[in-house]
């Protein structure tokens, strides 16, 4: 039984161990002398990503450390041999105990603060974390206690202390500050003092005659420059750790990507004339951002004055040609609108021509009813009306418009002409907005309207029929409304009448014919009976 629960343990605290395991080698590690020396010694050991020892040079002391070692009741309450160092980038900062393994743990506590404020992060508890074989191995260094990892703010830093649970003294005690860094440009060289950056790589103590305070606010360099070189303050750096941005007249022109080079500098190659701002941050903290302004002044024929001249020069070519092709293709598209008019203005009088008989027909179908009927006096007055209207429509056969004025007498003499043979009552109006006098209509594309609905419509009431017509101005459009209280008539219970075969086809080449107005014709049933065509024309007035 003991076995079983020495073994849940010894599993528990490997299975802890490797949750703690960190590539030892990819850290700097800082602790007292004394833990270098004494393989028992009790002293914190403080690792850091190595990527934070390029900054060192910059800022290797947080001033929070400073204002630590001048207060008295801090160092009164630790040893003296406590490590203190800076971190910049957000990965966590790893604590080690040295000198404490299993057997000791209980011995110790620890605890880490948050500075300035002195803000408990973890309180005082016990040690119950170590490294494993694998890590032993790597860092060469006998079983330790792990007190994790961690991290805070830019601008704070943590004070990790041990204590000694029997004496209740703190024993080791280690800080680690995250403070800001933002990159300096303190050099600029082109392609004129590349040689004084050579000489500046090879001897940096020499005196720099490049410094970014030698030059105006906005530095210029000539077209055939092709090296700029931009030195940042002094530091190791990977080319991971530096990254640029270039912004072209106001537009990203090279995005954000990592250095070149493994130092601390900048070297930009062959760019194009313009106005240019390079910003530069570490990728430790890409929040905080280094701009400088620089100018490619163009070559003399990237200049505005010869860019303007060659593009009049190109434009005057261009425009001859296009002028040209413009002028052949319009020609051409004359002609092909004019054969295209003259086609369908002779449709139209083709289908204008098979009205006039079309209403004949009916006309004289009427006559004949009324002979029939012995009724000599209607059809004296018939005949009487019906050769006015002939006349009326043979003078206006050769116009393809007339007056909407005329078109109303033409539709009443007609309507007059079938009045007498079913007894019908209709009613034409017009609004008070239209002026029939100079509104013009198609010649004869009411009629076959009227007409269908004389025959589809009222024919079969006598005496009890009702057609209206109704001429109404909507905005910039007029509609036509032809209305009878019949049984009601649709297309299809009319599909083969060739009034309104016609007028369809009439519609549809005078819509081709002119593009800037439109026809439309809808049919459908009226209320209470009877059926509605309504005639809209667009953009009519």
């Amino acid at each position: 039984m003991k076995k079983t629960i020495f073994a849940i343990i010894a599993g528990s605290l490997t299975l802890t161990s490797l949750q703690a395991q960190i590539y030892w080698g990819d850290y700097s590690h800082s602790f007292p002398s004394e833990v270098g020396n004494k393989p028992a010694a009790v002293g914190l050991i403080l690792a850091i990503r190595k990527e934070n020892n390029a900054f060192w040079e910059i800022r290797d002391k947080s001033r929070h450390v400073v204002d630590l070692e001048k207060d008295p009741v801090f160092k009164r309450e630790r040893p003296r041999g406590f490590v203190a160092r800076t971190t910049f980038d957000t990965a966590r900062a790893q604590f080690f105990l040295h000198g404490v393994g299993p057997q000791l743990a209980r011995q110790y506590q620890f605890r880490v603060l948050e500075y300035p404020g002195h803000r408990v992060l973890v309180p005082w508890q016990g040690i119950n974390r170590f490294t494993d074989s694998t890590l032993i191995r790597d860092s060469g260094m006998p079983v330790m206690a792990y007190l994790g990892g961690y991290r805070t703010r830019l601008g704070k830093m943590l004070i990790v202390d041990v204590r000694n649970t029997g004496q209740n003294q703190i024993v080791a005690t280690s800080l680690v500050a995250w403070e800001m860094v933002r990159p300096v440009i303190t050099s600029v060289y082109t392609s004129e003092t590349i040689d004084d950056f050579f000489q500046k790589l090879q001897s940096p103590w020499l005196p720099d005659r490049q410094s970014t305070g030698s030059f105006p606010p906005v530095f210029k360099v000539s077209a055939t420059n092709e090296n700029l070189i931009f030195a940042l303050e002094k530091g190791q750096f990977s080319k991971k750790q530096i990254q640029y941005e270039l912004i072209r007249t106001g537009s990203v022109y090279t995005p954000w990507r990592d250095n070149a080079y493994n130092n601390s500098f900048v070297w930009i190659k062959d760019c194009p004339p313009g106005a240019y701002t390079i910003r530069i941050r570490y990728s430790a903290q890409p929040q905080h951002v280094a701009e400088y302004r620089f100018a490619v002044e163009p070559a003399w024929y990237q200049t505005n004055q010869f860019l303007l001249l060659a593009g009049i020069f190109s434009a005057v070519l261009l425009g001859a040609g296009l002028f040209l092709i413009l002028f052949i293709r319009q020609r051409r598209k004359t002609r092909q609108e004019k054969a295209g008019k003259t086609r369908l203005q002779l449709e139209l009088k083709a289908i204008h021509a098979q009205l006039n008989p079309h209403f004949v027909f009916n006309a004289l179908s009427s006559i004949q009813g009324l002979i029939n009927k012995e009724d000599i006096k209607g059809a004296n007055r018939y005949l009487s009306d019906f050769a006015r209207l002939l006349r009326e429509s043979l003078h206006h056969a050769h116009k393809d418009e007339l007056s909407l004025h005329e078109e109303i007498q033409m539709l009443d003499t007609y309507l007059k002409l079938e009045q007498l043979r079913f007894g019908f009552q209709y009613a034409i109006r017009a609004d008070a907005a239209i002026n029939v006098y100079e509104t013009a209509i198609p010649v004869m594309l009411l009629q076959p309207l009227v007409e269908n609905a004389v025959k589809h419509g009222v024919a079969p009431r006598p005496e009890k029929g009702i057609i209206t017509v109704v001429f109404s101005r909507l905005a910039h459009a007029m509609t036509v409304t032809i209305t009878d209280n019949g049984s009601g008539f649709t297309e299809d219970k009319a599909g083969n009448g060739l009034g309104l075969r016609l007028t369809r086809d009439r519609i549809e080449r005078l819509n081709r014919l002119h593009s800037d107005w439109q026809i439309t014709l809808a049919i459908q049933k009226a209320t209470p009976s009877g059926t509605q065509i309504t005639l809209t024309f667009g953009s009519w007035f």
